[in-house]
């Protein structure tokens, strides 16, 4: 779409034309009176557009794993991704005036910055790209990094606890036992009565009543025991009750922190590269796409030939830093002169001064001889200083 000027009768671009010259660092100026360079930067600033909008995506989704408000992901996006639309321009520029000289280096330069900006700028898009696979590969990573740390805490704690359960299970063996005992002397005596028992009477004869005692006894120390046994019992337990709350709170705490930002999601992302090695390659060949959209501006910048909004750039350039080389050099000439003038002026009117006070300094100093000649103590410094302190003061 091309708007005429009724005054010059000349075609001039639209606005949108006009953004995308400014896109493709261009002076609009110079290139409006090039026919064939025009296409060719609109091109170029298409180019920069893409990569505008790709980075305030990738830059937004970026900030969208961090922070959960969008009122604030969006200023966020917009800011970085005019910041990589602003290099972007700059390295454009620069390759437009890069006039003679060793380009190789400079053009790898710029190059290698372009591709390790697209490099990062791939990763958030990657992500949004498998979202669905990286959010359950997250749930599989949790657990499994859940299991490590409940391990760790296991290890952790494994002396103390083992020593806690061992005095619990040596406690309640004691108690096995002595219920063992109890029940063994309870049945020789029930047996000894009832006529079952190694001496065949029934009754309470002498054998039996010692079974009784004994049995009786056991009971006793049974009970005596357990008496004993059970506050042990009872702090052993809450020892225990209270590693495992602590390992319980310290897990809930631990699973808090594994959250699902941008560094879980990369960590997700590389698993699943390597566990499923076709997954790798899609994914190299992405980002590989990726970076490549991200230096298409530099590169449709190195590829295309130098055209003639090219020669007319470097020629108004030329042209202006010769004027102001000129400029400045006529400078320091009318500097160098108004010095010299100045200076002469300057002559000119100590001179002059000299002249018209010569017979007063004349009378002066013979005032100031005929006083030194008086004085008694008479030395020539004293009259030499004083002769240079009435010249200078009447110079000065």
């Amino acid at each position: 779409m091309i708007q005429k000027d009724d005054t010059t009768a000349q075609p001039l671009p639209d606005g949108v034309t006009r953004f995308l010259w400014w896109l493709a660092a261009a002076d609009e100026e110079i290139l409006k009176d090039c026919r064939t360079e025009k296409e060719r930067y609109r091109i170029i600033g298409l180019s920069v557009l893409v990569t505008w909008m790709f980075a305030t995506l990738a830059w937004g989704y970026f900030f969208s794993t961090i922070v959960k408000d969008d009122m604030i992901v969006l200023p966020l996006a917009l800011f970085f991704g005019f910041a990589i639309l602003s290099i972007d321009r700059t390295l454009i520029a620069a390759m437009s005036r890069n006039n003679g000289g060793n380009r190789i280096l400079p053009v790898a330069f710029r190059l290698l910055l372009a591709v390790t900006i697209g490099l990062f700028i791939s990763q958030p898009v990657v992500l949004m790209l498998f979202k669905k696979d990286i959010t359950a590969q997250l749930e599989l990573s949790k657990q499994s990094k859940l299991v490590a740390y409940r391990a760790q805490l296991n290890t952790l704690n494994a002396a103390q606890r083992k020593t806690l359960q061992q005095e619990l299970d040596r406690g309640r063996q004691q108690i096995q036992q002595k219920q063992t005992d109890l029940k063994f002397y309870k049945d020789a005596y029930i047996k000894e009565t009832d006529g079952t028992g190694g001496s065949g009477r029934i009754g309470e004869s002498d054998i039996a009543r010692v079974k009784k005692s004994a049995y009786l006894k056991t009971d006793e120390e049974l009970l005596l025991l357990q008496k004993e046994w059970a506050p042990k019992e009872q702090q052993l337990q809450l020892q225990l009750a209270q590693m495992n709350s602590a390992d319980s709170t310290k897990e809930v705490i631990y699973l808090g922190t594994l959250t699902d930002g941008f560094l879980a999601q990369i960590e997700a992302l590389h698993e699943l590269t390597e566990q499923h090695p076709p997954l790798q390659q899609r994914y190299r060949l992405i980002v590989f796409i990726i970076t490549l959209i991200e230096i298409m501006p530099l590169l449709s910048k190195v590829l295309m030939p130098k055209g003639e909004y090219d020669e007319k750039l470097n020629s108004a350039t030329a042209t202006s830093t010769e004027a102001a080389r000129q400029q400045v050099a006529a400078g320091k000439a009318l500097q160098q002169h108004y010095q010299e003038a100045a200076l002469a002026e300057d002559k000119r009117m100590i001179d002059e001064m000299f002249a018209n006070t010569r017979d007063l300094r004349r009378e002066e100093a013979a005032e100031m001889v005929k006083d030194w000649k008086a004085r008694e103590n008479r030395r020539y410094r004293d009259l030499w200083q004083q002769a240079r302190d009435l010249l200078l003061g009447r110079i000065s």
